[in-house]
C-alpha cells in the first residue's frame, strides 16, 4: 500500500481515538504529537515529486522527428512530385501555403535555447493538418512526432496568429465602395440589387463544457457556439460574430451581436439607398425567416399567409440570393474537417479556432480569384415586363405601378420590401422566375 495512504489511515484512527476515548491529559498530548509528526511526514511526502522514466519518449525524439516526421518526408514529397495530394493534404496548394507562411511565419517561429524548437513551417503544417483532417491532436503527434501537449499548444499559438495576421488582410470592415462592388457582384451573379451580402448562423459543435449544465445545448440535442456570418456572391465571410451559446436563436444572437449595432448605428459604411431604374431601393443583407424584417435586412414573406404570385417570386429571388451563406458554410466545413466531429477543447480555443478557418476560407478563395479570375457562374439577362412569355401570370403585368393605400401606412421595412418585390416582377424580372415561382421550387 502507498505510504501516503497508510500515513492518512493512521492519522484518522488516531484521530478518532483522541476526540472519543476518555483519557489523562498526558496521554492526549502524546497523541497530539504523534499526530504531528505523521502530518509532517504526509506533507513532506506531498511535495517529493516523482522521477520521469525518461525526459523525452524516443518516438518525439529530434532524431526521430527528422527521419520519420511528415513535414520533412510525406510534405516534401507530395511538394516535389503530387501536388494534388499536396493540396488534399493542407488544404492548399505549395504556392499558397508559401505565401501563408511569409505572413505567419515569423509569429510562431520560436528561439533555440535548451533544445532544438519546432520549425515554423511545420508548426504551420501541424496546424493546417489538424483543421483539415479532423483527427485528434494524439494522433497529430504521431505522424509529426511531437507530443500531444506539444500538438496542442501549437495549434491554439499558430491559430492565435492566423487570426491576429489575416483578419485585416482578408476580411476588413468593408467601405462604401466595397459595399458598392459586394453588391454589384450579387446583381450580376445572383440578380438582387443592392444587396450587401447573406446572413445566417451555424452551430460549431464541440464537446460539453465542464459545469457548463445547458448553456451550450441546442435545439439539435448537441452542445455548440454559434456562428453568424454574412457572405458575399464569391462565399467569403465579410463580416462574423463568433462565440454565443448554442442555446440561443438566431435572431437573438443577431440581436445582441457587434453586427446588428453596427448596423443602427450606421457605422459600418453602408451606402444611402439609391434608384434602381424608378425605384428607390435600400442596401441590404438577405436572411431566412428566423431573423427580423428591418431597413437594412429582408426576410421572405411568411409561408403561413397566402401568397400571391408577386411575393412568392419575392420569396424566389430571395432564396436564391440567401444560398450564397449555406453554400460559404457548406464549404468552410468541407474544407476543413474539424467541423465534422465535436471540437474537444476549452471553449475560448474553440473560438480561435473557428476565427482561425474563417481567416484561411477568406485567403484561399481570394488568392484563387486572384490567380485565375473565374468567369460568373452565370450571366443572367434581366427582362422586363413586355418580354415575358405570356402565360396566366400575365394578370400581374403594371403591379408594380399599382401601389395599395395600405403600403403607405406599413413600417418603412415593409415598404421596402414592398419595392424590392414591385421590381421583381416589372423590370427586374427573370426569365425563369415565374415557373420556380408557381412550382413553390425554392
Amino acid at each position: 500500500m502507498d505510504n501516503k495512504i497508510m500515513i492518512t489511515e493512521a492519522i484518522k484512527h488516531l484521530i478518532k481515538i483522541y476526540l472519543k476515548t476518555p483519557m489523562m491529559h498526558y496521554r492526549k498530548e502524546k497523541i497530539r504529537l504523534t499526530l504531528l509528526k505523521l502530518y509532517s511526514i504526509y506533507v513532506a511526502l506531498s511535495k517529493r515529486k516523482s522521477k520521469r522514466s525518461v525526459w523525452v519518449r524516443p518516438i518525439y525524439s529530434v532524431e526521430q522527428r527528422f527521419r520519420q516526421c511528415d513535414s520533412n518526408n510525406l510534405v516534401t514529397m507530395l511538394r516535389a512530385t503530387d501536388p494534388s495530394l499536396h493540396f488534399n493534404y493542407l488544404r492548399m496548394d505549395v504556392g499558397t501555403f508559401e505565401h501563408l507562411l511569409s505572413i505567419v511565419g515569423p509569429g510562431i517561429e520560436k528561439q533555440t535555447n535548451i533544445r532544438e524548437p519546432i520549425v515554423s513551417h511545420t508548426r504551420l503544417q501541424i496546424c493546417l493538418r489538424y483543421l483539415a483532417s479532423g483527427d485528434s491532436m494524439r494522433s497529430i503527434g504521431y505522424a509529426f512526432r511531437v507530443s500531444p501537449n506539444t500538438v496542442s499548444q501549437i495549434i491554439h499559438e499558430t491559430c492565435d496568429e492566423i487570426w491576429l495576421k489575416l483578419k485585416d488582410l482578408v476580411m476588413p470592415i468593408p467601405s462604401k465602395d466595397a459595399w458598392t462592388k459586394i453588391a454589384e457582384d450579387f446583381e450580376a451573379m445572383w440578380n438582387f440589387p443592392h444587396c450587401m451580402g447573406a446572413i445566417d448562423g451555424k452551430h460549431i459543435v464541440i464537446e460539453a463544457p465542464p459545469h457548463s449544465g445547458s448553456f451550450y445545448y441546442n435545439y439539435k440535442k448537441t452542445h455548440s457556439l454559434n456562428l453568424t456570418g454574412i457572405a458575399d456572391a464569391h462565399y467569403r465571410f465579410i463580416l462574423v460574430d463568433v462565440g454565443a451559446e448554442g442555446r440561443r436563436s438566431d435572431a437573438g444572437v443577431f440581436a445582441n451581436s457587434k453586427l446588428k449595432s453596427g448596423l443602427d448605428a450606421n457605422t459600418l459604411n453602408v451606402p444611402p439607398s439609391s434608384p434602381v431604374d424608378q425605384y428607390e431601393l435600400p442596401f441590404v443583407l438577405v436572411a431566412d425567416e428566423a431573423y427580423p424584417l428591418s431597413p437594412y435586412l429582408m426576410r421572405p414573406y411568411p409561408k403561413s399567409s397566402q401568397l400571391d404570385l408577386k411575393k412568392k417570386v419575392f420569396n424566389y429571388r430571395l432564396s436564391r440570393a440567401r444560398q450564397v451563406i449555406e453554400r460559404t458554410f457548406g464549404i468552410l466545413a468541407a474544407r476543413w474537417r474539424i467541423f465534422r466531429r465535436p471540437i474537444n477543447t476549452y471553449v475560448s480555443k474553440a473560438e480561435k479556432i473557428v476565427l482561425a478557418t474563417i481567416c484561411l476560407h477568406n485567403f484561399i478563395i481570394t488568392k484563387e480569384l486572384q490567380k485565375e479570375r473565374r468567369p460568373q457562374e452565370r450571366q443572367y439577362l434581366q427582362y422586363n415586363g413586355h418580354d415575358r412569355q405570356q402565360t396566366s401570370l400575365g394578370i400581374i403585368r403594371n403591379i408594380g405601378n399599382q401601389i395599395n393605400r395600405d403600403v403607405i401606412s406599413r413600417n418603412l421595412s415593409s415598404i421596402y420590401r414592398e419595392r424590392f418585390a414591385n421590381y421583381f416582377v416589372n423590370e427586374g424580372a427573370v426569365q425563369w422566375q415565374w415557373e420556380k415561382a408557381e412550382n413553390n421550387e425554392f
